[in-house]
């Protein structure tokens, strides 16, 4: 398994192209990157995208979609909240933001996942933890010993939580859940900034 990180022009936001086998590759979040540098990755690479996975409903992290899916059929994975905010321009903050187009995402190929659901791709596991608080429609991405987190945890820097729609109270509630499955020495893959191994300490150091 290897992970390749993309780095978005819009608020330096990241996308991951996780390759899982031979031949399946997954996207996790994707910004307003060009969406033909991950086609020219995949065809390089010799790789099929089958899902993309978001960590949640903000533009920086869901505005390629419909253009890759004019390119690629991939189904798409995210909470339900998620899925609802996406879809209004409100919601994923597009309608409030300058430098990039105001957007609402319309593919319908599209599987919610519950709490703590468990799904297999591509050979692997996937575990998917809703985390709300930084966002309504947060969830964090847990895969053997990866950790996706969008912004629910950042490398070195307290989550954003001034946002309209935030809650400070979900959020220490989803600390407290995410240091429950949490292990020391996990890879954590943040939404912003860089990848690091999580020293087991995470509630004294982000709340």
């Amino acid at each position: 398994m290897f992970v390749h990180r993309i780095v978005n022009p819009h608020r330096f936001s990241n996308t991951y192209i996780v390759e899982l086998s031979n031949d399946i590759t997954i996207l996790i979040d994707l910004g307003n990157i060009d969406t033909n540098e991950v086609i020219s990755y995949l065809n390089e690479k010799g790789k099929n995208l089958s899902h993309v996975i978001l960590t949640h409903e903000h533009a920086d992290h869901c505005y390629g979609l419909d253009t890759l899916y004019e390119q690629i059929q991939f189904k798409l994975i995210s909470s339900p909240a998620c899925l609802k905010n996406i879809r209004n321009k409100k919601q994923n903050f597009s309608y409030y933001l300058e430098d990039i187009n105001t957007f609402e995402v319309a593919l319908q190929k599209v599987y919610e996942v519950t709490d703590g659901e468990r799904m297999k791709i591509g050979g692997k596991e996937f575990l998917f933890i809703h985390t709300p608080g930084h966002s309504p429609g947060r969830m964090c991405i847990f895969l053997e010993d990866f950790v996706f987190t969008g912004d629910t945890i950042l490398n070195g820097i307290k989550t954003p939580l001034s946002f309209p729609h935030s809650d400070k109270r979900l959020y220490n509630d989803s600390l407290i859940k995410l240091e429950a499955l949490l292990k020391k020495g996990m890879k954590i893959f943040p939404g912003h900034g860089s990848p690091f191994f999580f020293d087991g300490n995470l509630i004294k150091q982000y709340l």
